[in-house]
């Protein structure tokens, strides 16, 4: 019976997951991945006291106990991707049972965890990011979390507003995924019709701004510029065709690579994935992903996969 010293969660198609098992395979660390939505391709056992984790797979078992190191949590704690149909009291049950499987493994707390899902919790939250990170120092752009157009003036927000959902929006409708984009409207567009049915995020907008996006891992940390045909991007630039974007390495002023630290250890985060905007000469906060994206900008030169291993490690 194997006894890893790495345990993952994810689920089956998370490339970034990916990149990091590689990563732990070619340092000969072990590790045990387990994915959320095949779980039910396992027979489990977990003593939650002790705690002991016993899992087989046929002719294959594994067991966690207190030499357990880590865990790398790569699970949101909302889930954003609801079907577009009504799902059977099956699914519904097997998957809201796996979820709280995979919340239970928490019982492991003596390991190291990447990132802590109360942490992760509590820093999906954008309204507490804008909070935290203004304590720490950051410029935040004025904001107000509304479902009153009355709030959208020119005195509070300039001729323009960044209207952003309050979060992550991921819906499904008749096969198609449907996924809310910042979007950069004139203030007198903000109607109360489009205003009242849920609360929206109200954002004083940056005007040539150039977008960074810093990943964190431990104490390591690498920043990239976004940039469209040399210069930046206007609104959100998720929008542009990705082979439109670049991402070249920037360099942070030290002052703002330590806010980036510091917004970290406030919020008690090992890894994160950080938005800011350079506008009017200053760094702004826009927002932090305690689970972000980063597979894309993993390279020899940002090794973020194997600094994650050996985090873990």
């Amino acid at each position: 019976m194997r006894r890893p010293k790495v345990l993952i969660l994810a689920n089956l198609l998370d490339f970034s997951t990916d990149k990091v098992c590689v990563a732990l395979a070619d340092a000969g660390i072990a590790f045990l991945r387990l994915n959320r939505d095949a779980l039910a391709d396992l027979q489990v056992r977990l003593d939650p006291v002790a705690p002991t984790l016993e899992v087989r797979h046929g002719a294959d078992a594994w067991v966690l106990d207190e030499g357990l190191t880590s865990v790398w949590f790569r699970q949101p704690t909302y889930l954003r991707n609801p079907e577009g149909r009504v799902l059977s009291a099956a699914e519904q049950l097997s998957r809201s049972q796996a979820m709280a499987f995979v919340r239970a493994l928490s019982v492991f707390d003596q390991a190291r965890w990447v990132n802590d899902p109360a942490a992760t919790y509590r820093a999906e939250s954008k309204a507490w990011q804008l909070r935290v990170a203004r304590q720490v120092g950051f410029e935040v752009p004025h904001t107000l979390i509304t479902n009153d157009a009355e709030a959208a003036t020119s005195d509070r927000f300039g001729s323009v507003v960044a209207l952003k959902a309050v979060d992550t929006v991921l819906l499904r409708e008749r096969g198609d995924q449907l996924f809310a984009f910042t979007q950069i409207l004139p203030v007198a567009e903000c109607r109360e019709e489009d205003l009242a049915a849920v609360p929206v995020t109200l954002q004083a907008a940056l005007q040539d701004k150039l977008d960074l996006r810093v990943t964190v891992v431990g104490d390591r940390l690498w920043c990239v510029a976004i940039r469209c045909g040399g210069g930046g991007v206007e609104g959100d630039w998720r929008l542009r065709k990705k082979d439109e974007l670049a991402y070249e390495a920037y360099d942070l002023p030290p002052k703002i690579e330590a806010l980036c630290h510091a917004l970290m250890q406030r919020m008690d985060l090992v890894m994160g994935c950080i938005d800011l905007a350079i506008a009017d000469g200053r760094a702004w906060f826009i927002e932090i992903n305690p689970t972000g994206e980063w597979g894309w900008l993993d390279t020899p030169d940002r090794p973020i996969a194997r600094t994650i291993a050996e985090v873990l490690a």
